[in-house]
C-alpha cells in the first residue's frame, strides 16, 4: 500500500502544482521555496523509506504528514485574503497524500480518524474567509467522507491480510502434521519390509538349519542393516528402473535357467526413487516366495512393460503348486508387508492370482497420478478476494451503463447534442466484448483493437455540440468515468497498449475541447490517478499472493524434507536400534558357528523372529513388560499371537502404558498353550482382549473334533469408556 501511495503521491503533487502560481503570487520567494520544498519532501519521503528496511516505512509515512502540517502553517502567509471563485487550492490535492499516509501509519482506526479530521479542520480554517462558507463546508464534508472511506478500505484490507496470514499459518501447521504422519507411515512400511526381508529371514533360515551358508550371508547382511546409522541423504527426483533393478539383481542367487527375465523394455522408464525401490523390492520378495513355496523345479518369469502415461507393470509368475490367497493368515507377513503394503504405499497396485495346482501370478503396477498437485492450498487467496475479478468487472460494467443512461437522458432533455447519444450506442456495443475479456482475463487481438477503435471514435464525437464552460468535474464524469472504466476492463483482459491508447485519446480530446487546463479543472487527471491507484493496489495484491504461493511451495519442500528426515530418525533408526539390540547377539552367533546351531539356539532364533514379527503386526500392544512376558511364554513353547487392529491410536502414552502393564500382569500366571492378544475398536468399549486356551488332547487323540478349552478371557476397557462409566 505504501508503494502504491508513493506513486500516487507524485501524481497528485504534479496535479496540484499548476494552481500554485496563481494562488501564491504575493508570497515572498523564501516562503515559496520552503512550501515547494515541503511538497517535495512529501513526494520523496515514501520512496526513500521503501528503499530502507521495513521498520523505516512507518516512520517514512509520518514525514509527509509532518510536511503537510508545515504547509498548513505557511499557507496563510503566502496566499491573498480572497481567492478566485472556482479555483482549487493546491493543498486540497496534497491533503489526499497526508490523509493516506496517516491512515497507513496509524493502525488504530479511531486515532487515524482523529489525526485526519484534525488536518481537515486545519485546512478548512486556512481557507475560511477566502472562499464562500458554503464552498468551504462542502469541501470539508467531502474530504471527511473521503477520510472515512480511506479508513474503512485500509481497515478491511488489513483485516483480510491478517485473515490470509492466519489461514496460511493454519494450513502450514495442518500440512506439517499430515506430512509427518504420512512420512512416518511410509517409513514404517519400508522398515517393516526391510526387517522382514533381512533380519527375520536370517533368523528363520538359521532356525531351519537347511542352508547354513545362506544363513551366514543373510546374517552379515542383517547386521549391516541394523548397525547402519547413516543420515538419510536427499534422493534424486527420478531414477531409471533399469538402474534400480541392476543394483539389486547382482545379489540375487537365481540363475537364468530357473528364471526368465524380460525387463529390457522398461529399463529407461523414469520413476520416483521410492517407487523404483518399492517395485524392485516387491519383485524380489515375490521371487523369494516362489522359490520357497513353489520349489526349485518350477519355471519362473519376470516380465516388465510400460503402461500409458509413463507408468510401469511388472508380472512375476511361476507354474508351481499355487495356493489360496484367501487362506493366508494375518501372521504371514511376506505377502502383506513386503508386497501389498509396500506397493500400495507408493501409489501403486499389487494383485496376486493363484489357486492350488495352477501356479501363481503377481502383478505389480504403478501409474503417475495426473491429478497430483504439489500444493493443495492457495496461499493469499482470501487476500486476493478483497478485490475479486468478478466484482471489479461488474462494477466497471455498471459504471459504463450508468454513464450511458445519464448521457442519453441529458442529451434528449437538456443539451440536444445527439452525438452524445451515438457515442452512448457505441459504448454499449463494445460492452459485451469488454465483459467477456475481463471475466476470462484474455482478449483476442481482433476484439482488443476493435474495441479500441470504437473507443477512440467515441472520444472524438462525444463532445460535439457541447460547451466546456457548461461542465464541471461532476457533470463531465459521466463521459470520462465511462471511458476510463472501459479502459480498466481492457487492462483486466490482459491488454496493455489498447487501454493506453484509449486513455490518451480521451485526454487529447478533453485538452482540445476544454483546453489543457480543462484536463485538471474537469477532474480527468484526478480520475486517472484514482484508476492508476486501484490498478496498482490490485497488481500489488496479486504480487503478494504470488510471493505467498512461492513461499508456500518452498515451505512444502522443506516440510517434506524435514518430515522424511524426522521419520527416518524417529521411526527407522529407533526400530533398527531395537532390532539390533534384540537380534544382533544371535546374528553374531550364527556367523561365528558358520550357521550350525544347537537346538536351544534354533529355538531362540524362532523366539526372536516372533518377537520382531510382533513389532510389525502389533507394536501398539507392546511395552517392556509385555515383551518380557510374551518371550517367557514362547520359550516354554506357547504359541502367542499379537494382533493390532487399531483402536489404541488416540490413547495417551501414560494411559496406554498402564493398560499394557495390566495385560502383562494378567499373562504372568497363564499356563495355556495358545495366547491371543488383540486390540478392540473404540466403539466396542474394549481396549485389549486376551484369550488363553488349551486344546483338548484326549479328544484329539480319539479323533474327535473339539473346541479349545478357554483358560482365560480377559477384556481391558477403553479409557474413554471407563471414564464415561465412572
Amino acid at each position: 500500500m505504501t508503494a502504491t501511495l508513493a506513486t500516487v503521491a507524485a501524481l497528485l503533487t504534479l496535479l496540484a502544482l499548476p494552481g500554485f502560481p496563481a494562488d501564491h503570487w504575493i508570497a515572498p520567494f523564501p516562503l515559496i521555496a520552503v512550501s515547494l520544498s515541503l511538497a517535495g519532501v512529501m513526494v520523496v519521503a515514501l520512496p526513500i523509506a521503501l528503499l530502507r528496511r521495513t521498520g523505516a516505512v512507518k516512520a517514512g509515512l509520518w514525514i509527509p504528514v509532518a510536511s503537510y502540517i508545515g504547509l498548513l502553517l505557511l499557507e496563510p502567509f503566502t496566499i491573498p485574503d480572497s481567492l478566485p471563485s472556482g479555483s482549487t487550492p493546491w493543498l486540497l490535492g496534497l491533503s489526499l497524500i497526508a490523509f493516506s499516509c496517516a491512515v497507513l501509519a496509524e493502525v488504530r482506526p479511531l486515532r487515524a480518524g482523529l489525526v485526519c479530521t484534525g488536518l481537515n479542520v486545519a485546512l478548512a480554517c486556512v481557507y475560511a474567509g477566502r472562499f464562500p462558507i458554503s464552498h468551504t463546508l462542502i469541501v470539508f464534508l467531502g474530504l471527511q467522507l473521503l477520510i472515512v472511506g480511506l479508513i474503512m478500505g485500509v481497515r478491511a484490507l488489513r483485516v483480510r491480510a491478517d485473515h490470509a496470514d492466519t489461514v496460511e499459518r493454519q494450513a502450514q501447521l495442518l500440512f506439517e502434521d499430515q506430512q509427518r504422519q504420512a512420512a512416518t507411515e511410509t517409513e514404517r512400511v519400508r522398515t517393516d519390509a526391510l526387517l522382514h526381508d533381512t533380519v527375520l529371514a536370517a533368523l528363520l533360515t538359521a532356525a531351519s538349519q537347511q542352508t547354513p551358508e545362506r544363513a551366514v550371508s543373510m546374517s552379515y547382511e542383517a547386521l549391516a542393516i541394523v548397525s547402519s546409522h547413516e543420515r538419510q541423504s536427499t534422493q534424486p527426483t527420478v531414477a531409471q528402473f533399469g538402474l534400480v533393478w541392476s543394483s539389486v539383481a547382482a545379489g540375487l542367487s537365481l540363475s537364468p535357467d530357473t528364471v526368465h527375465f524380460a525387463l529390457t523394455d522398461v529399463d529407461s522408464i523414469e520413476l520416483p526413487p521410492e517407487v523404483g525401490d518399492a517395485l524392485v523390492s516387491a519383485t524380489v520378495q515375490a521371487l523369494v516366495n516362489s522359490v520357497k513355496h513353489a520349489g526349485t523345479s518350477a519355471t519362473r518369469s519376470v516380465v516388465g512393460s510400460g503402461v500409458r502415461g509413463g507408468g510401469l507393470r511388472v508380472v512375476i509368475s511361476d507354474d508351481g503348486h499355487g495356493f489360496d490367497p484367501n487362506a493366508v493368515t494375518a501372521e504371514r507377513l511376506g505377502i502383506r508387508v513386503s508386497i501389498l503394503e509396500r506397493i500400495r504405499h507408493v501409489g501403486g497396485t499389487a494383485h496376486i492370482r493363484s489357486s492350488p495346482g495352477n501356479g501363481t501370478v503377481v502383478t505389480l503396477e504403478w501409474h503417475p497420478d495426473p491429478t497430483y498437485t504439489p500444493l493443495t492450498r492457495r496461499p493469499g487467496e482470501s487476500l486476493l478476494s478483497f478485490l475479486p475479478r468478478r466484482r471489479l468487472y461488474q462494477l466497471f460494467a455498471a459504471t459504463i451503463v450508468a454513464a450511458v443512461l445519464i448521457a442519453t437522458v441529458d442529451a434528449l432533455v437538456n443539451t440536444h447534442a445527439y452525438a452524445s447519444i451515438l457515442s452512448s450506442v457505441l459504448g454499449l456495443a463494445i460492452l459485451p466484448a469488454l465483459i467477456r475479456g475481463a471475466r476470462r482475463g484474455v482478449m483476442s487481438d481482433r476484439a482488443a483493437w476493435t474495441t479500441t477503435c470504437v473507443a477512440v471514435l467515441l472520444c472524438s464525437i462525444a463532445t460535439i455540440g457541447l460547451d466546456p464552460a457548461d461542465f464541471d468535474a461532476a457533470s463531465v464524469a459521466r463521459y470520462t468515468c465511462g471511458v476510463l472504466a472501459g479502459a480498466a476492463m481492457g487492462w483486466m483482459a490482459g491488454r496493455r497498449v489498447p487501454p493506453v491508447i484509449t486513455v490518451t485519446a480521451l485526454v487529447t480530446q478533453i485538452a482540445v475541447w476544454a483546453g489543457p487546463a480543462g484536463v485538471i479543472r474537469l477532474g480527468l487527471a484526478g480520475e486517472i490517478v484514482i484508476v492508476i491507484a486501484g490498478l496498482l493496489i490490485h497488481r500489488a495484491i496479486r504480487q503478494v499472493t504470488a510471493a505467498a504461493r512461492t513461499a508456500a511451495l518452498k515451505h512444502r519442500d522443506l516440510t517434506i524434507q524435514y518430515a522424511e528426515q524426522d521419520a527416518f530418525n524417529n521411526e527407522r533408526q529407533q526400530r533398527l536400534q531395537h532390532a539390533g539390540n534384540t537380534a544382533a547377539p544371535m546374528l553374531h552367533r550364527i556367523i561365528t558357528t558358520n550357521g550350525i546351531l544347537d537346538e536351544d539356539s534354533r529355538t531362540e532364533c524362532r523366539v526372536l523372529e516372533q518377537a520382531l514379527r510382533d513389532e510389525i503386526r502389533g507394536r501398539s500392544l507392546l511395552n517392556s513388560a509385555i515383551r518380557q512376558v510374551i518371550s517367557d511364554h514362547r520359550r516354554r513353547g506357547t504359541l502367542v499371537q499379537v494382533l493390532d487392529d487399531g483402536g489404541l491410536d488416540k490413547i495417551t502414552a501414560p494411559a496406554l502404558d498402564a493398560l499394557l502393564n495390566d495385560a502383562a500382569h494378567q499373562l504372568e500366571s497363564v499356563q495355556s498353550s495358545r495366547i491371543v492378544i488383540r486390540t478392540g475398536q473404540p466403539e466396542s468399549g474394549t481396549a485389549i482382549t486376551i484369550v488363553a486356551s488349551t486344546p483338548d488332547e484326549t479328544a484329539a487323540a480319539l479323533g474327535f473334533d473339539a473346541d479349545d478349552e478357554v483358560d482365560l478371557w480377559h477384556t481391558i476397557p477403553h479409557p474413554d469408556t471407563a471414564a464415561l462409566t465412572t
